[in-house]
């Protein structure tokens, strides 16, 4: 019981020590942050009357452009210091509204104390015709009117601005309260890279002409640009946001540059218009970033930028690509009701994005054509989170876009390893293999879309029954013209030829409708239906058919029922059981509607159902005949899992196992 206590006792003796000692430690620290202040606050010169006047009445020279210098020093606008907070705003006032020469004010390196109001350095005036102030001069007076509206709608009130003549410069100057540049009208230059504010920073409504640099700047509280309008390049590169930034209802007609910026609290840019590009890359947002009913007309950069929050562009604008390479999102972007240019796509090349948290929201059958990686290697486990979500969504449509993009850049994949081989290991088996499954992507892309598209699949089939309907009628009809013709009369000749023309050009509208590379598709078709029944046509006229039942027909009917029924399993060719046999009959030539017959026949071998069972006869049969009805009943069954399988795919809940 006594080491017990014994350890015990040494154990809070431990603590408090090491309390002690962290104590000692942040002390130490505090004391070396205000030793660092004052030692700053120390290297500067209170500004004074005398001095203000001073460096007022002598501008300096810099880059061409007469400065006035107040940099390095602490100016003192509180409400401690009165008299010398009137007569600082007074003599500048003054002193910009007089000079008919463009002047800077360099606040460089200064801190300022109390609120900081820009309306007191300018010249308020109403901006209505005939109202701008005398004191501008012709050219601010042009470049007010072309940035505002002058003309008013009868009982509206008259607007108010503060115009600002001169340049600001705020290079590493430290703001300890507000700073109020609301409803002003900046004619020159701001720029205040790292500088720092303390409070909040109210730029509401105004107007910036010039370019406004506020690179690797500070904003401790709530930064407003709300309402305002940027007529040149805006930076904000490497800025600080701790608390609210506010760009909503605003307008910029050049570049916005936020690159490696950080945002702790909301961002919010409701309801503005871009025309420049707009640059987000490398920054760090760690709550919401709001582009509702945005506009842009450049690209969006978001490049390795990492979403925290929330990022809603619901119906936002977009008129060129957005970029979201290598960025992280771990919560949700939303595109709902947002509307795309033609040219416009969303790189996610290198995304990350978990979909059991994240999600990407977009209007169904739109957003998953937008989305686009440029190749499949490093991006696979991207596009397979990416269906998930779409899935999870419902978006099925959506999911299978994007499967259907990741198999083309598997086939392109697939189409370099292939050229890329050496001549040594051409004609291996790996390389065989390869070509094999290059050429059944292939054709599952071009026909069917990788089985997301059913009006592709559906278009193809339309056209290859068309296609063999009118081959077998011609076969079967058109036997001979000498010494005895047969062949079929013009009425059926007319059907069949208009009815296959229809079907065909039906089929080929669908393809266009359906795929983005419809030609292609064409090509894929003819080169499967075309070149082997050439061939057999050629061999069977060119020999000439001399057998036995040569007027009757090579195709019989089952006579015991006339309904529509599935025949997945039936073979082309009649049974050999006597008792079956006795059941099928010829069709009838002589009926006006016998052309029905080849496109049911037609179906039965491709859709695998049909209104009559049709199969070949089994005597007296040319093999070339047979071999043309047996080729389309194997393209039938290809073509039947490759339908089915579009149809599960398709339809939510048909094929569940295809969601993992």
């Amino acid at each position: 019981m006594k080491i017990f206590g014994l350890f015990q006792l040494n154990l809070k003796v431990f603590i408090i020590k090491f309390l002690l000692l962290l104590s000692c430690c942040w002390l130490i620290i505090g004391l070396g942050n205000l030793e660092h202040n004052l030692a700053w606050a120390e290297t500067k010169t209170l500004l004074t009357l005398e001095i203000l006047q001073s460096r007022i009445e002598q501008p300096i020279q810099k880059e061409g452009i007469d400065t006035i210098d107040l940099s390095n020093f602490i100016i003192d606008l509180s409400n401690k210091n009165p008299e010398f907070n009137q007569q600082f705003y007074q003599q500048l006032q003054t002193k910009l509204i007089r000079s008919n020469k463009p002047i800077v004010l360099d606040f460089s390196q200064t801190l300022i104390k109390g609120k900081f109001e820009a309306k007191d350095l300018g010249i308020s005036t109403r901006l209505a015709e005939g109202a701008l102030s005398s004191l501008l001069n012709p050219l601010e007076q042009e470049t007010i009117k072309e940035y505002s509206q002058l003309s008013l709608q009868p009982g509206e009130q008259i607007p108010t601005v503060n115009i600002i003549r001169s340049g600001l410069k705020f290079q590493q100057t430290e703001f300890t309260d507000q700073v109020d540049f609301n409803n002003s009208f900046c004619l020159q230059k701001i720029i205040a890279t790292e500088a720092k504010f303390r409070q909040e920073s109210n730029w509401i409504n105004s107007i910036f002409v010039r370019e406004i640099d506020f690179s690797n700047t500070r904003f401790q509280k709530e930064a407003n640009f709300s309402y305002s309008n940027f007529g040149s390049k805006v930076k904000f590169v490497g800025g600080q946001f701790l608390a609210q930034a506010n760009f909503n209802n605003s307008y910029f007609q050049n570049k916005l540059d936020f690159q490696s910026a950080s945002f702790e609290q909301l961002l919010d840019f409701n309801n503005s218009n871009f025309e420049g590009l707009v640059n987000l890359s490398k920054s760090d947002f760690k709550q919401r970033v709001i582009f509702i009913k945005s506009r842009f007309q450049e690209s969006l950069l978001m490049i390795n930028s990492i979403f925290e929050g929330m990022v809603d562009f619901r119906d936002t604008f977009f008129k060129k690509p957005i970029d979201l390479q290598d960025s992280i999102i771990l919560e949700q972007i939303n595109l709902s009701n947002a509307v795309f240019a033609p040219q416009t796509k969303i790189n996610v090349a290198g995304l990350g994005f978990d979909s059991d948290v994240a999600k990407i929201i977009g209007e169904t059958g739109i957003i998953g054509k937008i989305i686009n990686v440029p190749i499949l290697e490093g991006n696979e486990i991207i596009l397979r989170n990416l269906i998930r979500n779409f899935r999870r969504l419902e978006q099925i449509p959506d999911a299978n876009q994007l499967e259907y993009q990741r198999e083309k850049l598997r086939l392109k994949q697939l189409g370099s390893q292939i050229i890329a081989v050496s001549w040594q290991t051409i004609f291996s088996l790996s390389w065989l293999g390869k070509i094999l499954a290059w050429l059944g992507l292939s054709l599952v892309l071009l026909l069917g879309n990788y089985g997301t598209n059913f009006s592709l699949v559906f278009a193809v089939g339309l056209i290859a029954i068309a296609f063999f309907s009118l081959l077998f009628w011609f076969v079967d009809r058109y036997r001979r013209r000498v010494p005895k013709p047969i062949v079929p009369n013009r009425y059926e000749t007319i059907c069949i030829v208009s009815s296959y023309w229809a079907l065909t050009l039906f089929g080929i509208i669908g393809i266009f409708q359906a795929t983005d590379r419809p030609w292609l598709t064409l090509a894929c078709l003819a080169i499967i239906l075309l070149p082997i029944p050439a061939l057999l046509l050629i061999r069977l006229y060119s020999q000439g058919r001399y057998h036995n039942l040569l007027d009757l027909t090579y195709f019989v009917e089952d006579g015991s029922m006339r309904q529509f029924r599935l025949m997945l399993g039936r073979l082309p060719i009649i049974p050999r059981f006597p008792f079956f046999r006795d059941r099928y009959e010829p069709i009838l030539w002589e009926r006006k509607w016998n052309w029905l017959n080849y496109y049911d026949l037609s179906l039965n071998n491709l859709l695998k159902f049909g209104f009559n069972d049709i199969r070949l006869r089994d005597r007296d049969l040319p093999g070339i005949v047979a071999t043309l009805v047996w080729y389309q009943w194997a393209l039938g069954v290809l073509y039947i899992i490759l339908l089915l399988w579009t149809l599960s795919r398709t339809i939510p809940g048909l094929n569940l196992l295809i969601y993992f």
